[in-house]
């Protein structure tokens, strides 16, 4: 397996109704292979909600540096998709994560500009992620729904932003440490004993929350 340590990670949260999650997955295939000729492209992953049903749905697009990410960003082949994606679902909120997800884990760092394995620090911030996302759709999103789109989506990703910041990936930090820094010959079994456990909370929380929304 190779595997490489992506420097600039653009986060997309999309709320896409039932109706529409063919059309949108359709036109997520056609944007992953759009992006695939631009230099530096690392990988895409597609997170949707319990059961594939409406909500949100996070995106991660991964390069291997900022320089490259934001070429994709600024071109005009992206342009035109996301003009595709707007007049059919609407807006959607983007985060880029300059540096990848490193800022997040430099007291896990091997040393300086060595932080952990890019697809341990994916997995952490993913299970940080989908839970906060998952329970701000469940409460407060009912409420600020009838505000529109744009206002429920800022004040949702407003919440999932200060929530992940100052709360979950602090926490998180500290309890996958020991994990995140288990990358030598002889933690092998460790490290992959840590990559089941949080594969199988990722499984539990999904099955939690398909139970509580259907």
């Amino acid at each position: 397996m190779s595997l490489h340590l992506s420097k600039g990670t653009a986060v997309i949260v999309q709320r896409v109704p039932a109706a529409k999650i063919d059309w949108f997955l359709d036109w997520q295939r056609g944007v992953a292979a759009a992006v695939e000729s631009f230099d530096g492209y690392r990988g895409t992953g597609v997170y949707p909600p319990p059961g594939g049903r409406e909500g949100q749905w996070v995106v991660l697009i991964n390069f291997d540096e900022e320089k490259s990410l934001q070429a994709w960003l600024d071109s005009p082949v992206r342009r035109e998709w996301v003009d595709k994606l707007q007049a059919v679902i609407g807006g959607f909120d983007l985060k880029v994560a300059p540096g990848g997800f490193g800022a997040w884990f430099t007291k896990c760092a091997l040393g300086p500009g060595n932080p952990p394995p890019g697809w341990k620090m994916v997995l952490v911030v993913l299970l940080g992620l989908y839970p906060t996302v998952m329970v701000l759709t469940i409460f407060p999103g009912p409420y600020t729904q009838p505000l529109g789109m744009a206002v429920a989506m800022l004040i949702g990703n407003a919440l999932s932003v200060s929530i992940l910041q100052w709360v979950v990936m602090p926490v998180l930090n500290v309890l996958s440490a020991p994990w995140l820094t288990a990358n030598s010959e002889d933690r092998k079994t460790f490290s992959r004993v840590g990559l089941g456990v949080i594969l199988a909370l990722l499984v539990g929380l999904t099955v939690f929350f398909h139970r509580i929304t259907g």
